[in-house]
């Protein structure tokens, strides 16, 4: 039953070595292994297809590598020196970091052991100068702000004594318009007296009486003046001592604040020379660790180009 269609079994003989059919139809064996090698090489170039594919060109040359650091490279010393002792010789392989050469110092300027402690000694004591002269600046402005408010109080004293001084001119040209006021009347009396005295209607006591009341009336309109112009004296001094005090005090500010900016001045002078010297000290730590030619990466001592020392 092949599909089990029909219900009807057919019964075929299982020996059909007899047929001619069979044996027509079976493939040979030429037939079958073609039929691997198809498959095999069906098979290899499906893997060819996913791998990595160069082409390679036939031609003269040198041969590198592509990454630059791979190649051979010279390693040179950084700063002069003699060379005291190799660490390595001709092929030897060596790690990255390890010491190739030890170099001493060949130049004068260099050979203090202690020439990194000196320097920074230096910058110390430069730092120091630079504080003293903030120091010296705050003191500087501290006194000037002392002058000005001085300036400010004897500015006030003076105006005090200028007021006061108008005031007495004031009152003393006063006193001199009443002196002159008292002389008139006192000549007026007096004239008056004399021609009554001429007539008889007064007496000699009464005329002299006049007379001395007009003398009096002279000497005090004199007092007066001389009174009027010791203060205007007075007056013109008080100005004077204004004018005097505001340049005494203006010369002072600007001496202290000459000296002030001239202190800023060396101040930053010093900070200049703090950062040079910070540099030298900087470059001089730098250079120490120059001594010693290091391996910058793994790799072999192909060559020493400068030999012995």
């Amino acid at each position: 039953a092949m599909l089990n269609i029909s219900e009807n079994i057919v019964h075929c003989d299982p020996d059909m070595d007899g047929l001619k059919a069979p044996a027509a139809t079976t493939l040979s064996r030429r037939h079958l292994s073609f039929r691997k090698l198809l498959l095999l090489l069906l098979g290899l170039f499906a893997a060819f297809m996913f791998l990595p594919w160069t082409q390679n060109v036939r031609a003269d040359g040198k041969v590198t590598t592509l990454r630059p650091e791979h190649r051979p490279q010279t390693i040179h010393a950084t700063i002069a020196g003699r060379i005291e002792h190799w660490y390595v010789t001709e092929g030897q392989a060596v790690k990255k970091g390890d010491t190739i050469v030890h170099l001493s110092e060949v130049k004068a300027e260099y050979f203090d052991p202690n020439l990194v402690a000196r320097v920074g000694s230096q910058v110390q004591a430069k730092q120091g100068a630079i504080e003293s002269y903030g120091n010296k600046v705050g003191a500087l402005e501290t006194q000037i702000e002392a002058m000005r408010r001085e300036l400010e109080s004897k500015i006030s004293q003076v105006q005090q004594k200028t007021v006061q001084g108008k005031l007495k001119v004031e009152s003393d040209s006063i006193k001199v318009e009443q002196a002159n006021i008292d002389l008139q009347i006192a000549q007026r009396q007096l004239n008056g007296t004399k021609a009554l005295y001429d007539k008889g209607l007064k007496s000699l006591t009464e005329f002299e009486e006049k007379r001395l009341k007009l003398q009096e009336a002279a000497t005090k309109i004199v007092a007066a003046q001389n009174g009027l112009e010791t203060s205007r004296r007075e007056l013109d001094i008080y100005r004077t001592e204004l004018r005097l005090t505001q340049n005494e005090y203006a010369n002072k500010i600007a001496k202290a604040q000459s000296d002030k900016f001239s202190t800023l001045s060396e101040q930053f002078d010093a900070q200049g020379s703090v950062n040079k010297l910070q540099i030298e000290r900087d470059n001089y730590a730098a250079r120490s660790a120059f001594y010693y030619i290091i391996a910058p990466q793994d790799g072999y001592i192909v060559k020493a180009i400068k030999p012995g020392i």
